[in-house]
């Protein structure tokens, strides 16, 4: 009971009525919420340590760390601390039950992805298939690093051309009209 009305009440910091009232109705014990919501998905050391027990203040700031680390997955450009989306409110309800349950950063973040996958992060992981995502930015600068450098020079070579004398410039207009 006391660990419910903690939770409530990191719901209220929140701002979400709709979160307090789902964890006032909600009779779901740990077991079911994980044999229930999460995808058949390998667990890894992580998520197997013994529980954590975690201050009111170390619960409200990792849960806050991981909102903000998890995309809402019903908000364009959105993680679960900014968006109002009632799924971010769940799942921010679901971090903070974890958290009183004792589980651990790591573990919460590994649940989320079996949940929904690896497109839940918000900043996304440095692999072979969000390669592209990492590169091609960088490419694009060098290019255009690249471009600004050939103007100016094509610039400077103009000027030092028109700064010489009327002969000269009689002298190369010629040859580029020949």
């Amino acid at each position: 009971m006391l660990c419910r009305l903690k939770t409530m009440l990191l719901c209220l910091l929140l701002g979400s009525a709709s979160l307090v009232a789902l964890n006032a109705n909600a009779q779901i014990n740990s077991t079911e919420i994980s044999s229930t919501k999460v995808n058949s998905a390998p667990i890894n050391n992580a998520a197997m340590q013994a529980p954590k027990h975690y201050t009111q203040e170390q619960i409200k700031t990792l849960g806050f760390e991981i909102a903000k680390e998890l995309r809402c997955p019903a908000s364009i450009n959105q993680n679960l601390l900014d968006s109002q989306a009632p799924i971010a409110n769940e799942l921010k309800a679901e971090i903070f039950l974890q958290l009183e349950q004792g589980k651990s950063k790591q573990a919460i973040i590994e649940f989320m992805v079996a949940r929904f996958g690896e497109q839940i992060h918000y900043m996304p992981t440095l692999n072979a298939s969000t390669s592209a995502l990492f590169i091609i930015p960088i490419f694009m600068v060098l290019l255009a690093i690249v471009w600004l450098v050939a103007q100016q020079m094509r610039q400077s070579r103009c000027a030092n051309k028109l700064q010489g004398s009327p002969q000269q410039r009689l002298m190369t207009e010629e040859k580029t009209h020949e």
